[in-house]
């Protein structure tokens, strides 16, 4: 939050994301976590704004803040609560089930936008703590029983979320992303430049050209993998690969993150790049990459792989969720599995002609997520929401 009482946000969720709902509801309040802003901000980055404000929750930091912060957090929630008309709740996340609990009290009708899975982004690796593994049925245990009671359910796949946290028979059910695609594409004059480099240093992965490798990802949490990735630049590095991993992105992991770059001996071929704006920043660095790596450990459908693909960006993912259903069965990997990942990594690097094929493809299903091709799908979904929340559906 600014000097001001304004409110800003570090990824895409400005104002312009949320905005979209108000083609259907008449004023949107966010439940949020919302912190003190030091310094500068970019008044691009507001995320508040006409129709749309925010119901700000302390800016907690882990499980034992938020126990310490439950009483407050509840109060908040209700007050949210009482405001609304109509609920629709992102999830999974500890806000959302906070929510949802008021919601279900009340016997209110919900929807979900159902954005990741707490199954996978609570597997080993992901969290440092011993009650990771309780952690994880819970999370996962709720978000079941939150689908089964949801009048309306919204996955950002097409069929990887559905299976696991399957909405009730009578419910209104779309799989549909909520990536914001319009000024993501690559022009033609940068897809021409792209060809061009990748038969300079494409096939070149043993003492030729440098690849340059580039990933983006939060690093507050463990589950996007870039200690995965890390160890897989050293397995390359091993086999005599000439490349350079680019990484994007910040969090509480970040010191631990540049530490085991040292420790694995890359550190000299590793960029920290830190939190990018949103927006063009991200497009110029996926342009400056030569292979794209999401070695995610947990995913709905990440919003970065997209922009990637859309920039026509050769790359190779983790098969889980959204992932497994956008790339190609051959450009993915195992999660968590570095060696997969290094193998992977160095068969597409060495072949030229795979890299075009590969951006060419990757180009061509981006296409399914342009924003015209999504809105009427995304506006019968907020219209049923609307209708449930009037008592006419």
């Amino acid at each position: 939050m600014g000097d001001a009482g304004n409110v800003y946000a570090e990824g895409p969720a400005k104002y312009s994301f949320w905005s979209n709902y108000l083609a259907t509801f008449d004023e949107v309040l966010v439940l949020a976590r919302v912190g003190a802003q030091r310094g500068a901000v970019r008044e691009e980055a507001r995320a508040d704004g006409p129709r749309v404000s925010f119901c700000a929750l302390p800016d907690y930091q882990g499980p034992w803040q938020y126990l310490q912060n439950l009483t407050e957090l509840k109060k908040r929630v209700k007050e949210a609560v009482d405001r609304c008309d109509a609920y629709l709740l992102r999830v999974p996340g500890l806000v959302g089930t906070l929510a949802w609990r008021e919601i279900a009290r009340r016997r209110k009708p919900y929807a979900l936008e159902v954005v990741g899975d707490p199954w996978d982004a609570l597997s080993p690796g992901t969290v440092p703590s011993m009650f990771r593994p309780l952690y994880r049925r819970v999370a996962t245990r709720d978000l079941k029983a939150m689908c089964r009671g949801a009048a309306a359910v919204h996955y950002v796949t097409q069929g990887a979320l559905q299976a696991r946290y399957p909405a009730n028979e009578r419910a209104h059910v779309a799989g549909f992303s909520d990536a914001l695609m319009d000024s993501a594409f690559a022009s033609p004059a940068i897809r021409a430049e792209r060809a061009r480099r990748i038969e300079t240093t494409g096939g070149s992965a043993r003492g030729g050209a440098r690849i340059r490798v580039g990933f983006i990802g939060s690093l507050s949490q463990m589950y996007k993998g870039p200690d995965v990735l890390l160890r897989a630049a050293a397995i390359c590095r091993e086999r005599g690969m000439e490349f350079e991993t680019a990484m994007a992105g910040d969090g509480r992991y970040a010191p631990a993150i540049k530490a085991l770059a040292g420790e694995l001996g890359i550190a000299e071929r590793t960029q920290f790049l830190g939190q990018l704006p949103f927006g063009e920043a991200v497009f110029h660095f996926l342009d400056s990459v030569d292979l794209f790596v999401m070695p995610s450990r947990a995913e709905g459908l990440p919003r970065a792989l997209l922009e990637a693909m859309a920039r026509g960006c050769p790359c190779i993912g983790s098969n889980i969720g959204g992932i497994a259903e956008v790339l190609a069965a051959e450009d993915l990997v195992p999660s968590g599995n570095a060696r997969a990942l290094a193998e992977k990594i160095v068969e597409v690097a060495g072949d030229a002609e795979r890299m075009k094929r590969m951006g060419a493809r990757n180009l061509e299903k981006a296409q399914e997520f342009n924003p015209e091709k999504l809105k009427e799908v995304r506006r019968a979904f907020f219209e049923y929401v609307k209708m449930q929340a009037s008592g006419r559906g």
